[in-house]
């Protein structure tokens, strides 16, 4: 197993281990997925969808 160091701009501690876990959540990810997401990431449209309770209801209804 590999390690790695992610830095992060939260102070929060409680807020730091949530993100942790949530990278955790990733690790078994494809890197061609992972480099999906990150192209998503990098859209102002896509977070505004995903931050919006209807259209990731939406999103997930479609997808899932």
């Amino acid at each position: 197993m590999s390690i790695i160091t992610v830095k992060t701009k939260e102070l929060n501690p409680f807020k730091v281990q949530k993100k942790a876990k949530l990278i955790q959540e990733l690790t078994d990810l494809e890197n061609e997925v992972l480099e999906k997401l990150v192209e998503l990431k990098k859209s102002k449209k896509a977070i505004a969808m995903v931050t919006n309770a209807e259209s990731w209801q939406t999103i997930k209804e479609f997808i899932m």
